[in-house]
């Protein structure tokens, strides 16, 4: 994919095929709808947690917002670290 026409995002260097036959007769803890980082992250916290799930992507994994990000951390709109940490304690922070 080409987000801006010239440049591929290096999440998506690699198109890897999977079997869309794979796990349709098992049963499943939970269906996670989306291949970005928040549904592999999820898809990951429910696996060490002891769920058996089945990731649900449409295009290829990491597409879509994902693909276009430099996944670097930002303070919040107009809160800083040291706030929230403040606020909500450093484990909720």
């Amino acid at each position: 994919m080409y987000r801006d026409g010239a440049r591929k995002s290096i999440w998506q260097e690699e198109i890897k095929r999977f079997s869309s036959e794979a796990g349709l007769h098992q049963m499943f803890d939970a269906a996670i709808v989306g291949g970005g980082i928040t549904g592999i992250s999820t898809a990951l916290q429910l696996q060490q947690s002891g769920k058996k799930c089945i990731l649900l992507e449409a295009a290829n994994i990491g597409s879509g917002t994902t693909g276009g990000t430099t996944a670097h951390l930002n303070d919040f709109f107009d809160t800083t670290f040291t706030e929230a940490i403040n606020d909500f304690g450093k484990d909720n922070a």
